[in-house]
């Protein structure tokens, strides 16, 4: 009798045995087709309570970092510039400036360095006007007009002339440039290339 039940017992845990496998077999066979046998893309629908993020024309704007590569056609140079939200105008290292006339115009030659060597520059005089550094002292510096290009963007813009040689750019870009044209994320730099 005892063997008779015994029997019984091995008998049912192999048929559960078998069953077991052969249902996983099928679970997996049936998940394999649903996911990939028909060759169909389940799209899934939004969460009504989700709305979809809308980002405003005004924030599609190029982002650039806190230095980038500033271009002056006219002077055919290329200069790195600290970008610089916080200055309401552009500057550039000057130097040895001279005030001339030429024509009834009046220009402006100052020395700038590019690689430590000195180069010559000639601009159109503008005016003077009264400048306040992030140190809070205000002086009056000379303001000239030059065309600046960085990335595919380039506007005559209005540029201080201010000795810079003892900070590490020679050019400060500020609003007056930025102002509608780019985003700035001071945690990259040379996002325009190099």
């Amino acid at each position: 009798m005892r063997d008779s039940n015994h029997q019984d017992h091995s008998k049912i845990i192999k048929f559960v045995f078998r069953f077991t496998s052969v249902f996983n077999v099928f679970v997996i066979l049936l998940l394999f087709v649903n996911c990939f046998g028909s060759g169909q893309v389940v799209e899934k629908k939004p969460d009504q309570h989700i709305k979809p993020i809308v980002i405003p024309p005004q924030y599609l704007k190029p982002i650039i970092g806190r230095v980038e590569w500033v271009e002056f056609p006219n002077w055919k140079l290329k200069l790195r510039a600290r970008i610089d939200t916080g200055a309401l105008s552009c500057s550039i290292n000057a130097i040895n400036i001279e005030r001339v006339v030429e024509n009834g115009e009046t220009f402006i030659l100052f020395d700038t360095f590019v690689n430590e060597k000195p180069v010559r520059l000639k601009s159109k005089f503008v005016k003077e006007a009264k400048v306040t550094s992030t140190s809070g002292v205000s002086e009056k510096r000379i303001m000239i007009s030059e065309l600046i290009k960085i990335g595919k963007y380039k506007e005559e813009t209005m540029i201080n002339l201010n000795d810079r040689n003892n900070l590490n750019y020679p050019i400060l870009v500020g609003r007056n440039f930025l102002r509608g044209k780019f985003l700035v994320d001071v945690s990259l730099s040379h996002q325009l290339g190099d």
